[in-house]
């Protein structure tokens, strides 16, 4: 909301209103953690939307909470999996036990753009003797925090390409990023199903001391009906890690693909029109600047802006596209 501020000078000559420039709308809102996109794009949008609204973000949450909060309206905008969101559709996986209460909650969100949120980095030392992907079988595998929907698409990745079952074939472990990280340095599991974007300099820090490996997606998987099946999963996706991405990474000279997922800005459904447009408009007034900021972020154009995306636009993003000239997708129109 707009504020305005009166000041009244010489009650007994005069009565003057004197109006003060207008305050910028305060905005919550969330993101991951902080190594990822899914922080630092609403950290962009705060940037780029200065002049107008005060976009105040706190990173490292859990997005599945978080797109709860913007249901709600508790926050304003955040970053959301999108596959998580076509869960809280569905009353199913983080939301299995809100069930109805999720569902009714989902149609209360609304979308301004998707965008890649990072890659699953399959991580092992170098010195681990693991391999590929067969070897995993009896290890310990950190699969990702226990609320949120990145478990969900490393225990399906595994599976896919190994036909490996989570605490049948291998134990599948559950922690906090913060505590996972440390674990993993401390040698306390085999594999860490790490989320970042490509060529994070937090993920290349795991290997200063120890080289480690990333397990890419085998080449006889692709075009299987298999992975075709995952693939059509929504939220997920595929993307090429580059040969010398990591400078700690052992078998860094060689192309890897990777499983990657999609994300996307949500707001709640009664953010005014206005709001909607600017934040819409900023971001993508400014992508040179976020391309440069971030690699990850390039694959963010006006004509990638909806993939992926389920949860209908918001109006006010729907202005702006179409002000642009790019066609609205009838299913995307609340």
């Amino acid at each position: 909301m707009n504020h305005f501020r009166t000041f009244i000078f010489g009650a007994i000559l005069a009565v003057t209103p004197v109006a003060s420039p207008v305050l910028a709308e305060t905005l919550k809102a969330e993101g991951g953690s902080a190594a990822g996109l899914s922080a630092l794009v609403p950290q962009l949008l705060s940037k780029y939307s200065a002049d107008d609204h005060e976009v105040r973000v706190n990173v490292d949450q859990t997005l599945t909470r978080s797109a709860l909060k913007v249901a709600t309206g508790a926050i304003d905008l955040a970053s959301t999996p999108a596959g998580a969101f076509h869960k809280m559709t569905l009353g199913k996986g983080p939301y299995k036990k809100l069930g109805d209460k999720a569902v009714t909650a989902s149609a209360d969100i609304r979308s301004l753009f998707a965008f890649l949120g990072g890659h699953v980095h399959a991580l092992t030392y170098a010195d681990s003797g693991i391999e590929g992907w067969d070897d995993l079988r009896g290890k310990r595998i950190f699969v990702g925090p226990p609320a949120g929907s990145f478990s969900a698409q490393t225990i399906g990745l595994i599976e896919t390409v190994t036909g490996m079952k989570p605490d049948e074939d291998y134990e599948a472990i559950k922690l906090a990023w913060s505590a996972a990280n440390q674990a993993f340095e401390d040698g306390k599991f085999d594999v860490f199903m790490r989320s970042g974007t490509i060529g994070s300099a937090a993920i290349d820090q795991f290997g200063a001391a120890n080289k480690f490996n990333i397990l890419g997606i085998p080449e006889s998987l692709i075009g299987t009906p298999a992975w075709e099946k995952y693939l059509q999963t929504p939220g997920y996706a595929a993307d090429t890690m580059p040969a010398g991405t990591y400078s700690n990474q052992a078998n860094n000279d060689q192309d890897l693909l990777a499983s990657a997922y999609v994300m996307f800005v949500s707001v709640n459904k009664d953010m005014s029109d206005d709001t909607a447009y600017d934040l819409t408009k900023a971001m993508f007034e400014n992508l040179d600047d976020a391309h440069s900021v971030n690699a990850g972020l390039k694959p963010l154009t006006l004509e990638n802006a909806f993939v992926s995306l389920s949860a209908p636009l918001h109006p006010g993003a729907i202005r702006y596209y179409e002000e642009m000239g790019i066609t609205i997708p009838d299913q995307l129109r609340p």
